[in-house]
């Protein structure tokens, strides 16, 4: 049987870019906070050992093509991040075009939870930065709503989002004062059969990949870690060269 090479190398090419030809429906897990109101419900993790949310830290890096990639930082994982040292060199260039790129490529927080859409009654994947999930936690912590994840005793939340210019804010964003269920029997165990893998979307970028964008950014850096290389390999060699020479006069 001879071997479809067209289909391995399509194969290939699916494998090198897990997103190419999959984005859209990958974004139609998410919900959509649309300007105005928009109610949704903030379900619990699938278990007890499972926070109801996954924090993240994302770089929004442009590809030079006039599309930014997010990438998450890769300290979230305890890792070095070369987009990190490329974000506080550019702040330290002086430059006022490099430092505006550094605000852009700032870590800034992202925290992904599981919600029901009250509009389509779909489990949908909500992405919230730090200012509306600090509202969300501040809900939680106040004794007159508690747990508001909490299936039969919880609250619906109102996202309110109004433009400022081109900024949102979310100040008016609040629980539903009164406590419900989050649907009936039937409808909640489909809703948490359905819960997505927000902690999975928290990946550990490729050091490599992080690393090559960073350069991109901030030449200075791959000439630093050029001339660390030499450093070191030189060291390297002349500690070699003194070990034979006294292993030489020794013999």
């Amino acid at each position: 049987m001879a071997i479809d090479l067209e289909a391995l190398a399509a194969k290939h090419a699916q494998l090198s870019n897990p997103t190419a030809g999959s984005s859209t429906d990958f974004l139609k897990n998410f919900f959509q906070v649309v300007e105005g109101t928009n109610i949704i419900r903030i379900l619990p993790g699938k278990d007890e050992d499972t926070l109801f949310y996954a924090e993240t830290k994302i770089h929004r890096v442009p590809d030079g093509e006039g599309r930014i990639r997010n990438m998450h930082c890769r300290k979230v994982h305890g890792e070095q991040c070369p987009m990190c040292d490329a974000y506080y060199g550019l702040w330290k260039t002086g430059n006022k075009e490099d430092e505006d790129m550094g605000r852009q490529v700032k870590p800034r927080s992202r925290y992904y939870m599981n919600v029901v859409d009250r509009e389509s009654g779909e489990v949908k994947i909500l992405s919230v930065g730090v200012i509306l999930f600090k509202k969300i936690i501040a809900t939680m912590l106040d004794e007159d709503f508690g747990d508001i994840t909490d299936t039969s005793t919880g609250h619906d939340f109102k996202i309110v989002k109004i433009m400022d210019g081109q900024w949102p804010k979310y100040d008016q964003s609040q629980p539903r004062p009164k406590a419900e269920p989050a649907g009936s029997t039937a409808e909640i165990a489909s809703y948490m059969d359905s819960l997505h893998d927000i902690h999975a979307l928290v990946k550990l970028e490729e050091y490599d990949t992080v690393r090559e964008a960073a350069h991109n950014l901030l030449p200075s850096l791959a000439q630093n870690a050029a001339s660390r290389t030499y450093t070191e390999a030189t060291q390297s060699s002349d500690t070699s060269s003194d070990d034979n020479y006294l292993k030489k006069i020794q013999s």
